[in-house]
């Protein structure tokens, strides 16, 4: 059995698989960078809409109960 080998391609079908392989590397990585500032910029915006709604949504501070005067029982002593 033998097995034959046909050039098919050369140099410039070698050249046009590297640049078409470089074009996809660089849209990955753009698609990439932008995926994660995208994201950057979401959770930045939840963090920021956290800190507001926690501010509004605070408890307000309630003053202390007025402590009332210590109460004075009169008595009088009866005998029978």
């Amino acid at each position: 059995m033998f097995i034959t080998y046909r050039r098919t391609g050369g140099v410039f079908a070698l050249l046009a698989f590297a640049a078409a392989a470089l074009v996809a590397t660089v849209l990955t990585v753009a698609a990439i960078a932008t995926a994660l500032i995208v994201a950057t910029a979401v959770a930045a915006a939840a963090l920021g809409a956290r800190a507001v709604v926690a501010a509004f949504s605070r408890p307000r501070a309630v003053p202390p109960a007025a402590v009332p005067a210590p109460l004075t029982i009169e008595t009088t002593v009866v005998r029978r």
